[in-house]
């Protein structure tokens, strides 16, 4: 019979055919991509702090990740000799086993300790945390009280990380209660397992909750690349859609309810039709006084905070690209980009980045965002940081014009921008020949995670690393000028 780890069997609470195919089907898994890799080393990175709030532990993890019978066997001894804490105490039982994040003794309780790197306890916490409990009890190991230890999103750094940065909360009750249920799909996933013919399982929500699925690709495959499960905002028509066996969104019936979005991507697809409502985008655009300020922020959002006065997650901006275009057309450029040493050398990068935005701006003319709320925000954020600040930086926020709901509203439509309206999708669209594809950079994902490693690393990580940064965050303002100055053209 096989043996589930608590992985595999959130897995096959998920979805049976994801487990089945973790033991049978592996040929079928992707390579793990970069985002995948990178979700894992935070989750270590998150794992090695929690580590350093219970100091001084045992350490039971295998140096052989195909034979854990020595880890079990250093765990039982350690629990034996009362040591206080165990790193990755690991339990066998029911054909089930598990690497617990943290064990430790609490006066006269031992206490298990499962560590997240989310801001709250999730369903599925309670899943693979009632799967560690059932292990460790019928090892003859029940813990006293059962833990989730995640990130306190409310914490603000000032100075050395302190416990305060993780939230611990007692689930127990919640992990008792569902001690039953776990034996019953215990069984029912092992039984499963032993009949090797792959399980029928339609499609379904479970295909991406709680997780997105390694095999989607081949369950999913009878399914166009852009489906009807693409329609913008679409929630429950996909499937509503998908069950009236209509899979192209061309072929949506006209009596089929649909959005003004919605309706743009079928008439795109089915009669290649494009959309301009002229008027609402004048009343838009046309207003805006000059000289324009294109502006942009990029940021990192790091789970352990990387400057003081920082929370876990919060937006912390490192450069921003800035194009101006005065009444007579003529456009020029202005740019910041911190240097990752002074995130860690006392230096306030922020103070110098605000600095640099009162030399770089006017006093008057409007200050042209995509997707304002986030350039709004991250100006906010700056006017709490520096109090002497804040009214040059609130009346930039009073300034802020936004070009997304041209697009986002359905004002503006192209059918090469399917099912959204992201600066990337409208760009390729109205102005094909200006690409991203000749930047080392090509998407703030990469830009932010690139910074955030150079942040670590104490500079640069690449001597054209710089250059690169600046390169990509230009490129996406002069594309807003050239959204723009298309619209203006056209209205």
């Amino acid at each position: 019979m096989k043996n589930l780890s608590k992985s595999r069997f959130v897995s096959g609470i998920q979805c049976d055919k994801k487990l089945w195919f973790d033991f049978y089907r592996k040929d079928l898994k992707p390579q793990i991509d970069d985002q995948t890799q990178a979700v894992f080393d935070l989750g270590h990175r998150i794992g090695t702090l929690a580590q350093e709030m219970f100091p001084n532990g045992k350490d039971a993890t295998p140096e052989d990740f195909s034979n854990f019978q020595p880890s079990i066997e250093n765990t039982k001894k350690w629990i034996s000799e009362k040591v206080e804490t165990i790193y990755e105490a690991t339990f066998s039982a029911k054909n089930a086993f598990c690497m617990l994040d943290i064990l430790h003794r609490k006066d006269d309780e031992v206490w298990a300790i499962e560590v997240k790197s989310s801001t709250s306890v999730k369903d599925y916490h309670s899943t693979d945390a009632s799967l560690q409990y059932f292990v460790m009890k019928n090892a003859g190991f029940a813990p006293d009280r059962f833990f989730m230890m995640y990130i306190n999103n409310q914490y603000v750094k000032q100075g050395e990380l302190t416990s305060e940065i993780f939230t611990l909360t007692d689930i127990t009750e919640q992990v008792l209660a569902n001690q039953e249920w776990v034996e019953e799909n215990l069984d029912r996933l092992l039984k499963m397992l032993e009949i090797e013919q792959e399980p029928v399982v339609e499609i379904g929500g479970h295909c991406s909750s709680p997780f997105g699925c390694d095999y989607a690709h081949h369950c999913w495959k009878h399914v166009p690349e852009y489906s009807v499960f693409n329609l913008y905002r679409g929630g429950k028509k996909g499937w509503n859609l998908y069950d009236q066996n209509i899979l192209q969104i061309e072929d949506i019936p006209d009596d089929f309810p649909l959005t003004h979005f919605q309706n743009l991507q079928r008439n795109g697809l089915k009669n290649d039709e494009s959309y301009m409502d002229k008027l609402a985008i004048k009343n838009i655009i046309s207003s805006w006084e000059f000289p324009l300020y294109f502006f942009d922020f990029e940021t990192v959002f790091p789970a352990i905070p990387v400057l003081d006065g920082t929370r876990p997650y919060q937006q912390v901006p490192f450069q921003y690209s800035l194009h101006i275009l005065d009444e007579e057309g003529n456009l020029s450029h202005k740019e910041f980009l911190a240097n990752p040493e002074d995130f860690n050398n006392g230096e306030n990068p922020l103070k110098q980045m605000v600095e640099q935005l009162e030399k770089d701006f006017g006093n008057t003319g409007n200050i042209v965002a995509y997707n304002q709320s986030f350039e709004v925000g991250r100006l906010n954020d700056l006017a709490n940081f520096f109090s002497e600040y804040a009214y040059f930086l609130h009346d930039l926020v009073d300034r802020i014009v936004d070009l997304l709901p041209v697009f986002q509203d359905g004002y503006c439509y192209f059918p090469a921008m399917k099912n959204s309206a992201s600066i990337k999708s409208v760009l390729p669209a109205i102005a094909p020949d200006f690409t991203y594809e000749n930047l080392e950079i090509q998407d703030g994902g990469a830009a932010s995670s690139l910074f955030h490693q150079s942040i670590e690393n104490g500079n640069f990580t690449d001597e054209n690393l710089r250059e690169n940064l600046l390169k990509y965050c230009e490129r996406d303002t002069l594309a807003m000028v050239v959204i723009y100055q298309f619209l203006m053209e056209n209205i």
